[in-house]
Order: structure tokens, then sequence, then C-alpha cells
């Protein structure tokens, strides 16, 4: 009797071929329709990721990538490779720093100049170094006077006129009527004086006639100096060469003088004429930002108590006003 429906098992080898075949075989149209549908839902799965993805961050900018090769690799750097950018600009900035260092002893600069060979951060702003040390241009521009911002305050004085502080500025007449004994004092007092300075002090030196000549070891801008041997020597070596000739012009000498913002003024002169006036008086006071000013008046004989413009500067300016008779001062050598 023939069963009602087939077993695999009681089909014949080649009909059981068959059967199988039958079994495992999928339909192209299915096939199709599955690699299709799975095919449409990674993409719908990846728009919806890259389109969360633009919404969350910020649009790139475009950026150059720079490679470095060697022999055996290449290294590339894009525009977030910012921090190794940085260390090695700083690493660049350290060596050429060390360079400079080492070059200077070998160059013979004056120590003030180390600020404009070697600029830091926050110089152009604080007028400072690293070190607290002040850059060359923070010697001669901006600020206003630190009384002691090296350490502590020194004291020195021309003619008996003191003056306190950590920086100062010799201005001296050298024109034609300070010829001979006048002059040759002054060079005397003021080299004297500038041995009192301590090697941290800072000083600078303006001989003036109807033009300020103004003591600058690197042959540029108007400088303060450290007062070191260095500098003494040098300074020294400029005051030596200064002679006498020429009108006066009183004004500028001063002007350049506050403008490197020191603590102390020393001016000295000789000359009854050409005066301050009022208006020059007023133009000196504007200009001054808390500078001593000591006036250092030159005459022959006894001093008659005028009240002329150097006492009234000295007044103005919180200073001294200190008269020497050139007849008492003796035979003195000539600079």
């Amino acid at each position: 009797m023939s069963p009602s429906h087939s077993h695999p098992d009681s089909i014949q080898p080649a009909e059981q071929t068959e059967w199988v075949k039958s079994r495992r075989t999928m339909p192209a149209w299915l096939m199709s329709l599955l690699v299709h549908a799975a095919i449409g839902t990674l993409l719908i799965l990846t728009v919806q990721t890259v389109s969360k993805g633009i919404g969350e961050e910020p649009a790139r900018q475009g950026s150059i990538t720079l490679a470095n090769r060697s022999e055996n690799s290449t290294e590339y750097f894009d525009g977030d490779s910012s921090q190794a950018a940085n260390g090695q600009a700083t690493s660049d900035s350290e060596q050429a720093q060390r360079a400079v260092e080492q070059a200077m002893p070998a160059l013979d600069l004056p120590p003030s100049t180390m600020g404009d060979l070697l600029p830091r951060g926050d110089e152009a702003l604080t007028g400072q170094d690293a070190t607290g040390l002040p850059t060359a241009g923070g010697m001669t521009q901006g600020g206003a006077p630190s009384k002691g911002g090296l350490g502590k305050e020194g004291k020195t004085s021309v003619f008996g006129a003191e003056g306190q502080g950590s920086k100062f500025v010799y201005v001296f007449d050298r024109s034609a009527s300070m010829y001979g004994q006048p002059l040759a004092a002054a060079k005397q007092e003021l080299i004297k004086s500038l041995h009192d300075l301590d090697k941290l002090h800072q000083f600078a030196i303006i001989f003036y006639n109807e033009n300020p000549e103004v003591f600058s070891p690197r042959g540029d801008r108007p400088q303060l100096v450290f007062a070191d041997e260095q500098g003494i020597n040098l300074a020294e070596r400029f005051v030596r060469g200064v002679i006498a000739s020429g009108s006066t012009s009183h004004v500028d000498a001063l002007a350049l003088a506050l403008k490197m913002n020191p603590d102390v003024i020393f001016f000295l002169t000789d000359a009854d004429q050409p005066q301050l006036f009022p208006a020059d008086l007023e133009r000196i006071r504007k200009l001054n930002r808390g500078v001593s000013i000591h006036a250092i008046e030159f005459g022959y004989g006894p001093y008659d108590g005028r009240r002329n413009f150097l006492v009234k500067l000295a007044e103005g300016n919180d200073g001294s006003h200190v008269y020497v008779d050139i007849s008492t001062l003796g035979r003195k050598p000539s600079y």
C-alpha cells in the first residue's frame, strides 16, 4: 500500500537529491530583496550618524599637513597637532636663548643689552625679562620710576646734592662757558659719584650744549646702563672724551633724561642765560613721573641767595639746589 505522503527516509537517492535542492535553494527574487533591504538599512543608519555628527560638532576648517621625512619613516603633522608644534617652538626658542647667552661674553656687550637680545613673553608690557631684570626697552620707555626695582636703593651725591634710588641720570652742561676748570671739576665729580653705585644700580649720562650728547655703549638709542665694572669703565672713557663747546639748551636734555624714567636726575650748569622760563618749568613738571631733580649751579664767588630758575626747578621737582663756587675748587687735573 502506498503511503499518503513521502518521508525523506523512504525517498530514493535520485529523488532525495532533488528534494534537498528544492529545500536549500532560495528564490533569486527573495535573495535580492533581502540584500537590498540590508543595504538600505545600512545607508539609513550611516546618514543618521553623519547628520548627528554635523549637528553636534563645529565645522572644521581646512588645514595644512606637514610631512617630516627621515630615512626610515615619515611623520605627519596637521592642524590638530598644535601641542606638538608649540613644544617644538618652545624648544627652538630655548636653544636660541642658550646660544645668545653663550655668545654674550665673546661679543663683550654690556649687561643692559641682554633684554634686547633675549625678548621674552611679557616684556613688551612689563619692561622686564623672565628673571625680573629690566630689558633695554623697559629701561628707556614707558612706566613710572621704580625705586629699588632691582634691589635695595642706593645713595650717591654730586657736590653735596644727595640722591637716593636705583636709577640715576647725570645731565651736565658742556657748553663753551664750561671750558677749562668748570668742566674738569664736573667730570671728576661725576666719576666719583658713579663709583658710589652698586652693580645692580643703573645710570645714564647726558652732556649737552645746544644738543644732548648721550653715553650709549651700543651706539644707538639712549639707555640706562648697569653700574658694574664694565659699565663704569665705559662711562669713564666717555666722560674723558667730552669737550666744552657751543651754546646752551637746557630743556631738550632734561626732557630726554625724564623719558628714561630714573629715580634721580643730577642737573649741573653754570648758565644764567638762557634761563628756564615758567612755561619751560611747567613742561618739565608735566613730563616728570616722580623723579627727583637736583640742580647744581656753578658760579664764581659766594652765593648771593637769588631764587633763579635752578632753585625753582629743584623745588618744583622734589629736589635740592646746590651752589658751587668754582673759585674754591682749586686746580683740578684736566680730563
